[in-house]
């Protein structure tokens, strides 16, 4: 993945990323107004419309993890974190670098905070 030293500019990536993924499927793909919900993507799968979120990571210890809270910004309080929520969206769209990507249904998440892209994960990744 590039280094962004703006995560707007990373997020930016993780979408223009998610984006080219889903239509290049030929499905469409629409984006919300505002940012203000809990999901980045509405997307039209198997003729059923879908909200995904969009996470970016480039922190790695023995395997990569996805920060999945929201601190600040226009999400949250002031010095309140916002966790995660696995019923707010139905897909999680997570981009690690250029070439490695994961769409892990949120139904499958059980973490609040951090997620540690390990083997559990590894039946997700986009190729």
């Amino acid at each position: 993945m590039n280094s962004f030293k703006n995560t707007k500019k990373q997020g930016d990536m993780g979408l223009g990323s998610a984006v080219f993924h889903f239509t290049n499927l030929g499905q469409t793909v629409s984006i919300p107004l505002t940012d203000s919900q809990d999901y980045d993507l509405v997307v039209e799968i198997n003729d059923s419309l879908k909200k995904v979120q969009i996470k970016t990571c480039n922190f790695k210890r023995k395997y990569f993890e996805v920060n999945l809270s929201v601190k600040g910004g226009n999400r949250t309080s002031s010095g309140k974190i916002k966790k995660f929520n696995n019923t707010n969206c139905d897909y999680l769209f997570i981009v690690v670098n250029q070439s490695e990507k994961y769409l892990i249904p949120t139904k499958e998440l059980k973490a609040q905070c951090n997620l540690v892209l390990g083997p559990k994960y590894q039946k997700y990744l986009i190729k």
